[in-house]
């Protein structure tokens, strides 16, 4: 029997336990039915659909990432058809980011599963302690943005 390796100070620290709920999170997200898609994807689909006609950068932004590293998702998306780029009028560098009508029904498929996943989640841990969490998880946000924009 192998026995778990000393945590030490890491069981203690908010960012370690953060990507490990994180990585369960993500697994669980991955054994929905389908469509076959990351949780990270299901958040593009979800924001280009709330934001039709939202750029490559917009999008970035509203998700802490480099729009460089958006690119290829975005990229993945148009082959799947999920999505389509279309010029941006005045600006030829820039492209507005629209679901197609498949697109859209792949989201309505996942929304169904990740509702149903979320239901089950407040169940298990409790309507308000999913509250209190999703809570403190803002705050911890806020108090990151801060410290980033304080170095």
């Amino acid at each position: 029997m192998t026995k778990d390796p000393e945590l030490g100070d890491l069981a203690q620290m908010l960012g370690v336990e953060l990507r490990i709920a994180q990585i369960l999170a993500d697994r669980v997200f991955g054994q929905l039915n389908s469509p076959k898609m990351a949780a990270g994807h299901f958040t593009i689909l979800s924001l280009i659909h709330l934001n039709p006609g939202i750029n490559q950068s917009a999008l970035a932004r509203s998700m802490f990432l480099d729009r460089s590293t958006m690119v290829p998702t975005l990229d993945q998306f148009e082959q799947k058809g999920w999505m389509e780029r279309r010029k941006k009028a005045g600006d030829r560098r820039a492209y507005a980011l629209y679901l197609t009508e498949s697109g859209q029904a792949t989201l309505s498929q996942a929304e169904t599963q990740v509702k149903d996943l979320e239901a089950r989640i407040s169940s298990e841990m409790g309507a308000r302690n999913r509250q209190k969490l999703l809570k403190l998880i803002k705050e911890l946000q806020q108090t990151l943005c801060a410290i980033q924009s304080d170095s």
